[in-house]
């Protein structure tokens, strides 16, 4: 999106735009169907439904705040506003640079199931904080040197924010998908124990 912002090519932030609509909705419609989901789990596996409620919970706000980052964007291009200055863009790339190795992360414990680096997500996460607490800082010296118009200045802003919030978010979705699958698992271990001890009392 934020290359896109930066060359303002209003079509790529359209369609970046849509598909962000489009994985909000499919979040949402998931929240709503989280109960004849729940119903659904076996005996044993009850336990992880809590977990099961988070994941999804966090994965919406996770898309609702990545929507609400490629919509105004979207909109302040689209009415032909000022683009970002060359120090917004730099700092922006920093953020984004930080962006990009969290999910980095995130996608490879998904994709392995190992989820041993939560704790560098944490760490990930707190440095990325802090760069974007600079970045907005030095939005408010610009503000109050007038190197910016108002309008770039509040969609920039709205950027760092809800990139954090969704940076937040995401590590608590790993972090509950981490004890949902924890959980189904020993779930599943408890019931094949459970199936050999049976077993064993019908050969007796």
């Amino acid at each position: 999106m934020l290359v896109a912002l930066f060359t303002e090519n209003r079509r790529l932030l359209k369609e970046t735009m849509t598909q962000s609509e489009e994985l909000y909705h499919q979040a949402n419609d998931r929240k709503y169907q989280i109960f004849q989901t729940l119903k659904r789990l076996q005996d044993q596996k009850v336990e992880t439904g809590h977990f099961y409620i988070q994941v999804v919970d966090y994965l919406t706000e996770v898309t609702k705040a990545l929507l609400h980052c490629t919509r105004p964007a979207f909109e302040h291009i689209d009415n032909h506003h000022h683009g970002f200055t060359q120090e917004q863009i730099y700092d922006l790339k920093l953020v984004n640079d930080g962006v990009d190795n969290i999910f980095n992360k995130i996608n490879e414990m998904l994709r392995e199931r190992d989820f041993a680096g939560l704790d560098d997500v944490l760490t990930m996460r707190d440095n990325l904080f802090i760069v974007i607490a600079d970045a907005i800082k030095n939005q408010i010296k610009r503000l109050k040197e007038e190197q910016t118009s108002t309008k770039a200045s509040m969609l920039y802003l709205n950027i760092l924010n809800e990139t954090k919030t969704m940076v937040l978010q995401s590590r608590n979705l790993i972090k509950s998908q981490a004890y949902f699958l924890s959980q189904m698992k020993s779930a599943d271990n408890g019931a094949a124990e459970n199936s050999g001890v049976t077993a064993q009392e019908a050969q007796n």
